[in-house]
């Protein structure tokens, strides 16, 4: 469980770097899609945790 929440937390952080070094606002808005989901996965991870 760590090393996959690890993973994601890397995931996370690496499309945020993307995310503030893109000019193209197509780019921007798909890396902001990808990064959306993401937080959302976490966010359920969480909230699963917390009821066990």
């Amino acid at each position: 469980m760590f090393t996959t929440s690890f993973t994601l937390e890397r995931h996370i952080e690496e499309l945020r770097a993307e995310l503030r070094a893109t000019t193209d606002a197509e780019e921007a808005s798909e890396i902001r899609a990808e990064l959306d989901a993401l937080l959302a996965i976490v966010s359920e991870r969480r909230r699963e945790e917390e009821r066990v």
